[in-house]
Parts: C-alpha cells; sequence; structure tokens
C-alpha cells in the first residue's frame, strides 16, 4: 500500500509541474484551429468583407498625413490566469509564424482586454492589407504560463517568414531587423515611407523595453516585391499533421517526462518486489 502511495503522490507532484505546459499546448492548439476556420472564411467575395478592406485601405492613407501611435499595454505575463478565449467580430486578419509553428487570429486595437485575448493591431498604426509606405504593427503579451503569444519571436531570423490571410488576399512578408527600445519610443512603430511592412511586437522579460520584429512584404517564394494590386491568393488547405506541428515542440518534452516516469515507476516497484 505505501509504494502505491509513493507512486500517487510522485504523478501528483509530476501532473502539478506539467500543468502550465498541458495548459499552453492546448490553448495553442485551440487559436490555431480557430485562426485556421478564420482563413476559410476569409476572401470568399463578401459585401461586408469587401466594404471593410476598403475602409482599411482608406484609413492607411489619411492616417500616413497624420500618425499618431498608442503605446500598447504588453507585459510579461507571469500572473495570467487560465481563461477561455473569446473569439468576436473584430478580428481584422491572421497571422501565421512557420518557425515558430504560430497560427493567431488578430484582433482590431490592442487595447488590454483584446491583448488578453491574444495578438492585436496597435491603434495609430495600418490595417494588415499591405500597401506602399504602411506599416501594420502586430502586438502579443509574453512569458505567460499558460499562453506562448509572442514569447518566442525573439527567435526569428532574417529571412524568416510571416503571413497575414486578411480580407482579401493572402500577404506574405520577410523578417529583415530587429530593434529593442524603451515603451515611450512609438516613432519605431511609425510608417517607412516607400515600406510595405509588418512588425512583431511584444516586451523583453524583464517587461521594461519592446521588442520589435521588422518584415519586409514578399511573394509566397520569397522574391523582393513591388506592392501592387493583385488577385486574391487563397492559401493552401494544411493536412492534419501540418495543423499538429504547432504541439510538436511542447509534445517533445512532454513525452519525455511520461518516459522518465514510467522508468522511475518500473524502477521503484522493481525495487520492492
Amino acid at each position: 500500500m505505501k509504494k502505491w502511495m509513493i507512486v500517487l503522490i510522485f504523478l501528483l507532484g509530476v501532473v502539478i509541474c506539467l500543468y502550465p505546459q498541458f495548459t499552453k499546448v492546448y490553448y495553442n492548439y485551440e487559436m490555431s484551429r480557430e485562426a485556421d476556420q478564420l482563413d476559410r472564411r476569409f476572401q470568399v467575395d463578401s459585401d461586408d468583407q469587401k466594404q471593410r478592406y476598403v475602409q482599411f485601405e482608406a484609413y492607411n492613407r489619411q492616417m500616413n498625413g497624420n500618425q499618431h501611435i498608442e503605446a500598447p499595454a504588453v507585459q510579461v505575463k507571469k500572473d495570467d490566469k487560465v481563461s477561455e478565449q473569446v473569439f468576436a467580430d473584430d478580428v481584422i486578419a491572421t497571422v501565421k509564424i512557420p518557425k515558430l509553428k504560430l497560427h493567431y487570429p488578430v484582433y482590431d486595437k490592442a487595447t488590454p482586454a483584446n491583448l488578453n485575448r491574444g495578438v492585436s493591431r496597435v491603434e495609430g498604426t495600418s490595417y494588415p492589407v499591405g500597401g506602399w509606405s504602411t506599416n501594420s504593427v502586430l502586438a502579443a503579451h509574453s512569458y505567460s504560463p499558460y499562453h506562448e503569444w509572442f514569447t518566442h519571436i525573439d527567435r526569428l531570423s532574417n529571412g524568416d517568414l510571416i503571413i497575414i490571410n486578411n480580407f482579401k488576399e493572402t500577404l506574405y512578408y520577410k523578417v529583415y531587423d530587429r530593434v529593442i527600445v524603451t515603451p515611450d519610443k512609438v516613432e519605431a512603430m511609425a510608417v517607412k515611407k516607400g515600406k510595405d511592412l509588418i512588425t512583431l511586437l511584444t516586451c523583453t522579460p524583464s517587461g521594461q523595453e519592446r521588442l520589435l520584429i521588422y518584415a519586409e512584404r514578399t511573394t509566397k517564394e520569397g522574391h523582393k516585391l513591388i506592392p501592387k494590386a493583385s488577385t486574391p491568393t487563397q492559401e493552401e488547405p494544411q493536412s492534419f499533421f501540418e495543423k499538429m506541428k504547432v504541439l510538436s515542440d511542447s509534445w517533445l518534452l512532454l513525452l519525455l517526462v511520461a518516459l522518465l516516469s514510467l522508468l522511475f515507476i518500473g524502477r521503484l516497484i522493481h525495487s520492492r518486489s
């Protein structure tokens, strides 16, 4: 009886230690699944989507003359709580980062409430529809025990791809630079004349500074692109195994812990027999 109590206590300890990791895997998968569903609902010749896309383009043109950027309240979310993600009509695009196996909805306006839901467009920056002299800054929290968000965008290297699906088309961007600034340096998020950019933003581990990853518009094949009107491009559907890649890194850790646990239990039972 004592032997099984030891095994039970050990397994309980393992579950407690791995609970945040299991939760992060679950929510990352759910966000990716939701983004996949959104992608299938985009680019379907909807009058509502066409109207919103035109509004986004008009906003971008108007903003270029008088850009007022609001610094987003991104945080190191070490005290984050587990909560259900709430998806609503304010999703304006999805962002996919193949190297990090991330695929998230993008909410409009990086308010504290939206940042607690996921990736959000920083107010005063461009909408993610592409075009000359645009820079759509997408912000998210980092270092949450329960959500991946933008914790690891520092792992991106020059040349890595960022994919945006909006109401009209699929856009491809290639990482080319990064910078770390204090939160008040909003000019680091400004439009760069003649460039079509996506910028990822989160905080550094200390929470005192902001990391920005800049990516410039390219083609699907990675060639330099001059932004111009184009026909909508639908991204090829992912297979089941491609979708499951979002879990791969975390499951390796979980599998290793499971094997070590089985080894420990086996040795314990053998020593007691």
